[in-house]
């Protein structure tokens, strides 16, 4: 596991929200509060009402063209809610048809267009993406406290702390005052802490982090009625990833959990969100020895994380290492008084058979053995993993196999303790399934001989081969290679 951690590459910090860029106020003017947009906060509603803006879009494209404002204006606030949803294939899809329309009007049109392909990188983990969009935006229209907030945030995600600061300072001197402003601070102030956080400075971060969790709940009520965001869970998680990076895991548990059920009533129970918020308490109550409960949150997280449009594959990876360290303890418990069967480890893993199967699915389909080979590599040996653990044996031998010809062919690092493993479990691999075809055949040449009733003879009840019995040694279709010495062809 080791040369497998040092073989990935260390994962970007988690994108965050920014006042303009957050699920709750997606507006393309960056500066509308949380009721301003027309998106509803309860998720069901959200769907619906996305039903209704694809609807109002098709009728104004055919109605008035493309480039016509009334149909412009259909596309902005369907972004809005695809955003809100995290469905961002379908946000790159009305992109590649409206983005050369409103570079070709301009103006407002642009502007917008530009702001919201930024969020929509952002959310895909493509940084320098959405650098490059926010800095084209405040080259057009100047800075504000959601921009500088916005370029903050990106900085921040790619390493560069001291633009990061340069541009959070920026946005605290042009922040207005007001409890109707109150999410603009809080995502400004969520920033700096964050970024002390980064920068090994915790201690100074959690109280600006709890500022910001402070603020983001005051802006709850900026329309006179408590309107709950989700904005207020990823403070709290952002504020319980700091209590975990200083070891206060009861107070990392308690704020983890307050995520958990402000993002299940506000983006619903399928976001990603929720997923990562999901993983990331399954970690700590992982670090709390609370074995059973950290596999059903990090269980639950995979099943999210496996389809999200935003696949990516080192954080499948980290939940299923995590998922196999924790069922390995367990196991490692027992074995000290209690012995257990194959049976009961693939009853262990096979819950999560589904979800490594879709998620060996979506890496096929979208390519990233070419462009992130290092990664699916190590995924590809640990869903290879996961599927013999949990039975699926014919599957997980064509991942290990693929991962071997991976490792073997990188010349940037040794890869040879990762072959080696690869060999190992290949060969448990093909002796399950020799042993699984044996039994196979006995089992049918017992039916033989019990269809034959007592006509058999001695032969018969003694266990030789029949003829009859329908099988045939040498027909097992090249399928099966020789496992002598444990190591596969």
């Amino acid at each position: 596991s080791g040369s497998a951690a040092a073989l990935v590459a260390p994962a970007p910090p988690a994108p965050q929200p920014a006042a303009a860029a957050s699920d709750d106020d997606n507006s393309s003017s960056g500066t509308a509060s949380a009721g301003s947009t027309g998106i509803p906060s309860d998720p069901e509603e959200l769907s619906d009402k996305t039903v209704v803006l694809e609807q109002r879009l098709r009728r104004a494209r055919a109605a008035y063209g493309r480039e016509d404002e009334r149909t412009l204006d259909a596309v902005f606030k369907l972004l809005d809610a695809l955003v809100a949803q995290y469905r961002l294939n379908r946000m790159d899809e009305v992109f590649d048809e409206f983005m050369p329309v409103c570079e070709k009007v301009r103006g407002k049109w642009w502007l917008k267009c530009i702001q919201s392909k930024a969020f929509c990188s952002f959310k895909q983990y493509r940084f320098r993406d959405a650098l490059a969009l926010f800095k084209e935006q405040e080259r057009l229209m100047g800075p504000s406290a959601p921009l500088c907030e916005n370029i903050g945030h990106v900085c921040s995600s790619l390493g560069d702390y001291d633009e990061a600061e340069r541009y959070f300072v920026m946005a605290t001197r042009m922040l207005p005052e007001g409890v109707q402003h109150a999410k603009n601070s809080g995502g400004v102030y969520l920033g700096l802490g964050l970024l002390r956080d980064r920068l090994g400075r915790t201690r100074e971060a959690l109280p600006v982090l709890y500022q910001s969790l402070e603020m983001y709940k005051a802006s709850c009520y900026a329309t006179g009625k408590y309107v709950e965001t989700s904005l207020v869970a990823k403070a709290h998680m952002s504020v319980g990833h700091a209590h975990e990076h200083v070891g206060e895991l009861a107070q990392a548990e308690e704020n983890m959990r307050a995520a958990v059920g402000v993002f299940e009533r506000t983006v619903g129970p399928t976001s990603p969100l929720l997923a990562g918020a999901l993983a990331a308490l399954g970690k700590v109550r992982k670090a709390q020895g609370q074995l059973a409960d950290a596999a059903k949150h990090l269980g639950h997280a995979l099943r999210l994380e496996v389809g999200k449009d935003a696949f990516h594959a080192r954080t499948v990876w980290e939940i299923l290492e995590d998922l196999k360290s924790i069922h390995d303890e367990e196991f490692r418990a027992r074995s000290t008084g209690a012995s257990y069967t194959q049976e009961e480890v693939r009853a262990a893993y096979a819950g999560y058979a589904p979800a490594v199967l879709q998620a060996r699915a979506r890496v096929g389909s979208l390519g990233l053995a070419a462009s992130d080979p290092d990664t699916v590599s190590v995924l590809r040996k640990s869903m290879g993993e996961m599927l013999l653990l949990a039975g699926h044996t014919e599957p997980a031998l064509e991942e290990l196999r693929e991962a071997m010809a991976m490792f073997k062919a990188f010349t940037h690092m040794d890869c040879s303790s990762l072959v080696s493993s690869c060999e190992t479990l290949v060969g448990i691999g093909l002796s399950r399934l020799a042993a699984g075809f044996e039994a196979r055949r006995n089992e049918a040449a017992a039916a033989g001989r019990a269809q034959k009733g007592g006509t058999g003879g001695a032969a018969a009840a003694a266990g030789a081969p029949e003829a009859a019995s329908g099988y045939d040694a040498d027909d097992d279709g090249g399928r099966f290679v020789e496992v002598g010495g444990g190591k596969a062809d």
